[in-house]
């Protein structure tokens, strides 16, 4: 029985381990929140920080002492024993602000874990377009390849009849570099932006060869950009962590007070721990720097909703202009002169101009559509979370 438990035990760790052939993007997400090392370190620290909660909230220990006097030295003198008991009892709230501080603690950690996520999940993304851009690019490759290579096909039985001349037929083949240079480019392309994807997904998550399950679409987006900077003060943890690093300063100062009062013993005893004319001071002024540091995150945060907003709108322009005017007329060009071509009316050099346009525009189309969609993830990232209009 044993031996069957561990075999079922050892298939389904193996099963867990399995690498992925193929993956969508909210796969990849999802991998990579759950394996990308830096955000598990992240997640690590984050239950450290709450751990020390645990002991913020403890109360002082029991003291015991012993002590003699008067040891034997010849004489009358006799030993003397004593044996202390005290606990301490703490004054001014210390405990309960040492929890308040912690707490803070715990937030701004958790704050920072979430904003760890945000970048993760934009790096995801990112990578992910760039798959999907480097295949999209080499599936266009290879089929001007296909239709270059067709009509050398033809071309080479018109030139073994004598209808053409070797010339021609060897501009044909010499134009076929051009697209086999696109194919290279693009394979190069996919295993950079792979090797980027594995990166943040955690290696041995996903093969090198993996393929991105997908298409480029074109996604409209709300561009109001008071609307984008209300959501950005709203979303973005890493702004909220700097809000929450001005109250766990806060906290500090109120701790500070609270242990310049005297801590008593039921011995009345007591000691004073702290001064709060030097405390005071640096704990005010460490209340002023998260407020600077806090001004200058959203400053930044802002700034980088402006920097992705202007180019998101800027790519969506030369996309629209190249899907609806210029992609079509050059599909329609190509389309008219090789028709022509073929049937003697133009020139080689007329079909060759005509398929090297359409070749760059749609390219340029691809290209202007992969980035217009990485301009939607980074005003995501900027922003906070996802826009839908």
């Amino acid at each position: 029985m044993f031996i069957v438990i561990l075999a079922l035990f050892t298939a389904s760790h193996a099963a867990g381990q399995e690498t992925l052939t193929a993956v969508s993007l909210d796969e990849a997400v999802a991998v990579a929140l759950r394996h990308n090392p830096t955000l598990r370190a992240k997640e690590y620290e984050v239950q450290s920080t709450r751990a020390s909660e645990i002991t913020a909230g403890l109360r002082p220990n029991p003291t015991a002492s012993y002590s003699t006097e008067q040891l034997p030295g010849g004489g009358d003198a006799v030993v003397q024993h004593t044996i202390t008991l005290a606990q301490p009892i703490e004054t001014g709230g210390k405990r309960d602000r040492r929890l308040a501080s912690a707490r803070a603690a715990t937030r701004v950690t958790t704050l920072e874990l979430e904003d760890v996520r945000r970048q993760v999940i934009a790096q995801v993304k990112k990578a992910f377009n760039d798959v999907l851009v480097a295949q999209a690019t080499l599936a266009l490759a290879e089929q001007n390849l296909r239709t270059l290579d067709e009509v050398e096909r033809i071309q080479r039985l018109r030139a073994e009849k004598g209808d053409i001349s070797e010339l021609e037929l060897l501009r044909i083949q010499v134009q076929r570099f051009a697209f086999e240079r696109d194919a290279t480019d693009a394979r190069q392309a996919g295993r950079a932006a792979r090797i980027a994807l594995r990166t943040v997904m955690g290696y041995g998550r996903i093969q090198d060869d993996f393929e991105a399950r997908g298409a480029l679409l074109f996604r409209d987006i709300p561009s109001d950009r008071s609307a984008l900077h209300q959501l950005t003060l709203e979303h973005r943890p890493d702004l909220r962590a700097a809000a929450a690093a001005r109250d766990k300063a806060r906290a500090d100062f109120d701790l500070a007070g609270a242990n310049a009062w005297w801590d008593v013993t039921p011995q009345i005893e007591y000691q004073r721990i702290g001064n709060a004319n030097t405390i005071g001071p640096r704990t005010r002024a460490e209340m002023d720097r998260t407020r600077a540091q806090r001004d200058a995150a959203v400053n930044q945060a802002l700034s980088e909703v402006d920097t992705a907003l202007s180019t998101l709108r800027g790519e969506r322009e030369k996309l629209r202009a190249l899907r609806e005017v210029y992609l079509p007329k050059a599909a329609q060009a190509r389309d008219t002169v090789e028709f022509a071509y073929r049937r003697g009316g133009l020139s080689l050099l007329d079909f060759l101009d005509a398929q090297r346009t359409y070749r760059e525009t749609a390219l340029e189309e691809l290209r202007a559509l992969g980035n217009y969609s990485s301009a939607v993830y980074q005003l995501e990232a900027a922003v906070g979370g996802p826009l839908e209009k």
